[in-house]
């Protein structure tokens, strides 16, 4: 703790009653200034990710990692294998090892809302990234309404603008939900789209392949098809080649995994984002509120692009 004052003799005191004020109030609150350094200092930033199976998540992480490491400050990466249990039991084992501020990824975007209330009682700032969190002090996010938008356009375009088309849906998070209403809205501007199936996965390739499958065998005439993220997309295609199913398919993500197989069958574009531009700009936004400066509450949307065979040589993917 720095001197505020020039004169030496007095100096025990005011750390002795600093040390007595922090104790006596029996709150993380009070003492939150040395947790966030003297705004110049060491900083300590929590940081929650969703699950390290996706490499969406992985890269969010490294990026972070590599930010706060030119930046000196520290940072704690763990993710929470999707489980909001888990990720709420590691903002609250932050607020225990009384870090700056905390950046999260939600898992469930409402399901988290108590946690993130804890922290904030607590006097430690959280930042939400890719995904809302109730009562954040800041948010950055993809165009998520766009993204899906913009995918599922594309789909319908290469459709002729008209057929039979189904939907993968996914987890109950702000992005999901986001990219839902944009797929959607592109479906109201097209009258000849019929939607024949709207079924939730958990955006694992797996699930998706098998809840892929029951669409198909329910509605084998169907031609397109959305998948929410990129591994729901991969799912639906596997089960579309079991199924030798001639059909087309996008995604939202724009990882390496789904790229690689654009134009080499039934996936025919993404819409690509930039997980590691949002780990940065959360790092960033993190550090500053734990420096106690002021930052815009207003969510930051960071837009998307289209990738397909015409637009892969201008996308750099990742993962």
């Amino acid at each position: 703790m720095k001197a505020l004052h020039p004169h030496r003799r007095p100096l025990p005191r005011v750390i002795a009653a600093a040390a007595l004020t922090c104790a006596a109030a029996a709150s993380l609150t009070s003492c939150a200034a040395s947790r966030a350094g003297d705004g110049k200092g060491s900083v300590s930033i929590g940081v929650t990710l969703s699950a390290a199976s996706n490499p969406f998540y992985l890269a969010e992480g490294k990026a972070i990692q590599a930010a706060a490491a030119e930046r000196g400050v520290k940072a704690a990466v763990q993710y929470a294998n999707a489980d909001v249990s888990v990720q709420s039991d590691q903002i609250d084992a932050f607020i225990r090892q009384r870090v700056g501020s905390i950046v999260v990824d939600a898992v469930d975007s409402d399901g988290i809302g108590p946690a993130v209330l804890r922290a904030k009682q607590a006097g430690i700032p959280v930042v939400a990234i890719d995904v809302t969190a109730p009562a954040a002090d800041a948010t950055v996010t993809s165009d998520n309404v766009g993204a899906g938008r913009e995918a599922c356009r594309y789909l319908f375009d290469r459709l002729g603008g008209k057929g039979k088309v189904a939907i993968v849906d996914g987890s109950a998070v702000s992005a999901i939900g986001d990219r839902m209403k944009g797929c959607r809205e592109a479906a109201a501007a097209r009258p000849e789209i019929n939607v024949v199936a709207v079924q939730r996965a958990d955006l694992t390739r797996d699930r998706s392949m098998n809840v892929a499958a029951n669409i198909l065998t329910a509605h084998p005439d169907v031609q397109g098809l959305f998948g929410v993220n990129d591994p729901t997309a991969i799912g639906i295609a596997l089960a579309a080649g079991q199924r030798k199913a001639k059909v087309q398919v996008v995604g939202v993500d724009g990882a390496k995994q789904l790229t690689d197989l654009i134009g080499k069958g039934p996936i025919i574009g993404t819409s690509g984002q930039d997980p590691a531009g949002l780990g940065r700009s959360g790092l960033d936004l993190a550090v500053r509120l734990a420096r106690k400066e002021k930052v815009d509450p207003k969510p930051r949307l960071v837009p998307t692009f289209l990738v397909n065979a015409d637009t892969l040589s201008r996308y750099r993917s990742w993962g």
